[in-house]
Order: structure tokens, then C-alpha cells, then sequence
């Protein structure tokens, strides 16, 4: 094969000599399977450098579509699996060549990943030998859900029916915990080589998934091009029939697949003079526009220059109605995931904060809980809706955190209140540690400001919470209350919830069982009354879901 380019265009290629032996893995995607391929790699086999007699081709049937169930963390596996029963079943490679499309990207390089690991469960000596990762639109940041009406509606049915099993659909959506971890270790990984292989990624000009900024992760490094594919849309870039001038595209093709590329040909490069990254997390009932973030991000900005970074993802508004329920404040973790990872991507030298409000405390300590490359030098927490021992629970690996700051108030309902409820009927990813305090010893804990549940961002307060985040001298708060009656009150809350709970089910099981609601001595299924309720708890549901 033809040489291949480090940063100064020279290196040793998969098959420099014609005589090296060479394994070229391809793992297709859903929408492009394997018959589409036999165009392509027709023509690379007429090249010296895919000379059948040194050439073996494992093309991966994975047999995934849309409706696949599992994880693709476990279809990765399997495809490590596969390409060390071929390595040890030809005695090894000279090179080996991964390529990837759509879906089919994230799982060859979690594959990769996964063999160069020293430990876990499918170590190999094959990855070595990797000398280039070709990606034909790989789906590197995840599908943008909310990019068109048809996958807005997938996102709801899967957040309908979080019961049900678990599809490799949800992997693959925008922020996604795999792609997460996924993109994480890709940038730690490759931070670390020394000789890291070229990374190719190709797209179409008329792709409407993928954009060379989702690919952050994948150019972030001197050994990562980026080609364009012209005339050509997410599935058909890898098909020659299908191209208007077929020899036009095999040109591109065949640069990413054979080619040499100079330093600093067709490269997004980092911004390296960023020293810190400061997210905003907003909570519920607010938005990006609300006056506290405006003039925090100004603040932070002033004090920090050019030097800071300032980051405020915006989710929306969301009622109390709706954190209440599981699902729906759990789908705001994949915002949070994706921005810090194309953070991470495009600032690679920064140090990471945060400054997190009531449900923005719920997406970062989560998403720190599901992804453990995330990581943040200093968090402040107001109006935290996480339980007391949330912090005990990434044992035995380290805290994701340097310094973790809780600012409680002593009138904050929804912590106090609401979340207190919430805890008491078993939902154990909230709780009151934004009101109680958190368990342990991870956290300073600043008890109580005077105040509801914005009392930590009042205005008086902010330059306080700037120090803080800066890593300045803090004062040390001197408007503290005690809750007083506000305390036995909150401890009362699991068992008014229960309360709650049985007498709803009461109410509807003699409606639904018993002729006459109060008496429930006669009883008589009434389909009617049945309905109507299931169907307004799926109204209410629905309501506040898409609110």
C-alpha cells in the first residue's frame, strides 16, 4: 500500500513493500450494507497495494438496523472478537486497515480502543498494527435528533417506553452515554501515542447527518484529515456506481485510502490557548436568557479574558410536573454529554468547571456518573437536586472533581420538598442534598443562605461564586439562617408522598372494580372509567414531556 502520512507527510504504509501482509476490516452501516461495497473494493483490489495474495478482507456482517435491540458497546466486542480470531488464524498481519461507515465508525473505533487497552474485554495485538482508520461519514457526535420531525418522534416514542428493551438506536442518538464514553477515551487514547495511525474521515457535500464539526473528536489530532466527497450524500459517498463521475470519487477514495497527505492538509485545528471552560447549567423553569446566566457568564468572562471559555447549553424549559418524572429529566443528560465532549475536542489544554442549578446539578452529576472521562477542577452546586449520598456512589474510582462546592438555602421547596417526595417513593437519582447536604466529606458545604431555591445566585452572591470558579479567595457567607420548622417539615415528605401514592391507587381501583366508588362490596370491572383514566395519565405524560 501506499505510503501513508504522519504530520510530515512521510511514514511507513500498510503495504509499502508489496509484499506486506494486510488485513482490511470493513464494518458497514445500516443505511449502505455489505453488496454496496463490491463496486469499491473491485477496483482497490486491482491496486498493488490490495493485491489479493497479501490482501485479506473481513468485511463485518453485523446485521444491525434500527430496530436492532442491545448495546453497540457489545457489538464492538464482538467485532474485536472477530478480528483477533483472524489475526491468530493467518498468524498475524504486517498492517491492518479499519473501515467504517455511518454507525459503522463508532463501532470499529470502540473496537480499536477496546484491543488497545491493556485490560478489558477484548485486548489485542492487531491494534499495533492498525496504520490507518478510514470513516466514511462517520457518525462520530451521534444522530441530531431533533433535526427533523421523524427522529423527534423516535426520541418521544423510546422516552414512551423506557420499559421496553433497550434498542442500539438510543447508543447511537447525539450524546448518547456510549458515544460519550466512547469519544473520551478516543481523545485520551490518542493524546497519549506516540506514533498514532492516520485518521481519514470522509463526507459527502450533500450529507445531511454528519458535518466536519461533528468529527471534532476524530480531527483534534496532527494524524486526522478530513476529505469531501463531492456530489454525494450519506449513503452513496462509498458507492461508485452511484456517482455522477465515477472516476471523480474514486479519486477521493483512494486518496483516503492510499494516499499521502501533507502537515496541515485539510486539518480543524484545536484552540489551544484556551486555559479554562466554564459551563452554566440553568435548572428547571428557565432558559438561556434568564438574567442570572447572562451576568455570570459576563462576570466570568471579564475576570478570566481570553483565557476562559464560557459554555451554557440551553435544554428548554421544564415544569416541576415534568422533572418529576423519570424520563423527561433524564433526557436533558445527553445535552450536557455532547457539548462537553465537543469542548473537550476543541479546547484540548483547558481545565474544565462548572456552575450547576437544580436540575443543571441533576444533568452533571449523572452524566459525570455514566461517562468517567468526564471530569471538572472545580463544581459549585446551588439548589442541588441530588441525593445525600450520591458522591459515595463512583467508588471505588476517584471523584470526577477537584474541589465541590453545595450552597444550601433554608427555604428551598422543590429540594426540600419536592425531591424529598420524589426519593421517598424509590426514585433514588434525586434526593436532597442540595437542602440536607451530601454524606461524606467530598463536598464544602455552605449552610443555610436565607432564601428560596435561586438564593445562591442572587445578584449579591455571584461575585462569591466567580471566586470560587476562578479558584480566588472565597468570603466566607455570613447571611446563614437555620430552617427551622422548614426541616421537620421536609422529613415529612416521603410519608405524605406515600400517602399520596396508596390513596391514588385507592381511588382508582374502586372506581375501576366497584359499582358505587365508596363502597367497594360489590365489585364490577368498569372498562369505561378504566380508560378514561390510563388515557389522562397519557395525556398529562405526553403534556409535559413535549412542553
Amino acid at each position: 500500500m501506499a505510503e501513508t502520512a504522519d504530520v510530515d507527510g512521510s511514514g511507513p504504509g500498510p503495504a509499502g513493500s508489496g509484499q506486506r501482509r494486510l488485513l482490511v476490516v470493513l464494518v458497514p452501516g445500516l443505511t449502505a450494507p455489505l453488496p454496496r461495497w463490491a463496486s469499491l473494493q473491485g477496483r482497490l483490489s486491482q491496486e498493488a497495494d490490495f493485491n489479493p495474495a497479501h490482501t485479506v478482507w473481513l468485511p463485518i456482517d453485523h446485521r444491525l438496523h434500527a430496530l436492532s435491540l442491545g448495546r453497540l458497546e457489545t457489538h464492538a466486542v464482538n467485532i474485536a472478537a472477530q478480528i483477533n480470531a483472524t489475526w491468530l488464524s493467518h498468524g498475524g498481519f504486517d498492517d491492518v486497515l479499519l473501515i467504517g461507515h455511518s454507525m459503522g465508525g463508532p463501532l470499529i473505533r470502540r473496537a480499536y480502543l477496546l484491543a488497545a487497552a491493556d485490560s478489558g474485554p477484548a485486548p489485542g495485538e492487531w491494534a499495533a498494527a492498525v496504520r490507518r482508520i478510514v470513516l466514511f461519514a462517520s457518525i462520530s457526535r451521534g444522530i441530531d435528533m431533533n433535526a427533523r420531525w421523524g427522529r423527534r418522534l423516535v426520541a418521544w416514542l423510546l422516552r414512551m417506553t423506557p420499559l421496553l428493551p433497550r434498542f442500539v438506536t438510543e447508543d447511537a442518538m447525539r450524546g448518547s452515554t456510549f458515544l460519550t464514553n466512547l469519544r473520551l477515551d478516543w481523545i485520551n487514547h490518542f493524546a497519549r501515542l506516540h506514533q498514532a495511525p492516520l485518521v481519514v474521515q470522509l463526507l459527502g457535500t450533500r450529507d445531511s447527518m454528519v458535518t466536519s464539526e461533528d468529527s471534532r473528536d476524530l480531527l483534534a489530532f496532527p494524524t486526522a484529515r478530513y476529505l469531501s466527497v463531492p456530489d454525494a450524500d450519506h449513503t452513496s459517498l462509498l458507492s461508485l456506481d452511484d456517482a455522477p463521475d465515477a472516476e471523480v470519487r474514486y479519486a477521493v477514495l483512494r486518496k483516503a485510502l492510499l494516499g499521502r497527505f501533507e502537515a496541515g492538509e485539510d486539518v480543524i485545528r484545536p484552540d489551544v490557548d484556551v486555559e479554562r471552560v466554564v459551563f452554566l447549567l440553568h435548572g428547571i423553569r428557565a432558559s438561556i436568557v434568564e438574567e442570572w446566566l447572562e451576568d455570570l457568564a459576563a462576570r466570568i468572562q471579564q475576570r478570566g479574558g481570553g483565557r476562559v471559555v464560557v459554555i451554557a447549553p440551553e435544554y428548554g424549559w421544564v415544569s416541576a410536573a415534568g422533572f418529576a418524572l423519570p424520563p423527561i429529566r433524564g433526557k436533558f443528560v445527553r445535552v450536557l454529554q455532547d457539548q462537553y465532549t465537543q469542548a473537550v475536542a476543541r479546547y484540548p489544554r483547558a481545565e474544565f468547571s462548572v456552575i450547576a442549578h437544580s436540575n443543571g446539578t441533576y444533568m452533571l452529576g449523572h452524566a459525570m456518573l455514566k461517562s468517567p472521562g468526564m471530569r471538572f477542577q472545580r463544581v459549585y452546586l446551588a439548589g442541588s437536586v441530588l441525593p445525600q449520598d450520591f458522591w459515595g456512589r463512583f467508588a471505588p474510582r476517584p471523584l470526577p472533581a477537584g474541589r465541590i462546592r453545595n450552597d444550601c438555602a433554608n427555604r428551598d421547596w422543590p429540594v426540600a420538598l419536592l425531591c424529598n417526595a420524589l426519593n421517598g417513593v424509590r426514585m433514588k437519582d434525586v434526593g436532597t442534598g442540595g437542602f440536607a447536604g451530601f454524606l461524606g466529606n467530598s463536598t464544602q458545604e455552605v449552610a443555610y443562605l436565607a432564601g428560596g431555591h435561586d438564593a445562591a445566585l442572587l445578584e449579591k452572591r455571584r461575585d462569591g461564586v466567580v471566586d470560587f470558579i476562578l479558584g480566588q479567595n472565597v468570603a466566607v457567607a455570613t447571611d446563614v439562617r437555620d430552617p427551622g420548622w422548614f426541616r421537620p417539615f421536609s422529613n415529612a415528605m416521603p410519608y405524605v408522598a406515600w400517602i399520596l401514592v396508596c390513596a391514588f391507587v385507592v381511588v382508582s381501583a374502586l372506581g375501576a372494580f366497584s359499582n358505587r366508588v365508596p363502597s367497594a362490596l360489590a365489585f364490577e370491572f368498569h372498562p369505561v372509567f378504566t380508560c378514561v383514566l390510563v388515557l389522562s395519565v397519557l395525556a398529562v405524560y405526553i403534556l409535559l414531556d413535549i412542553s
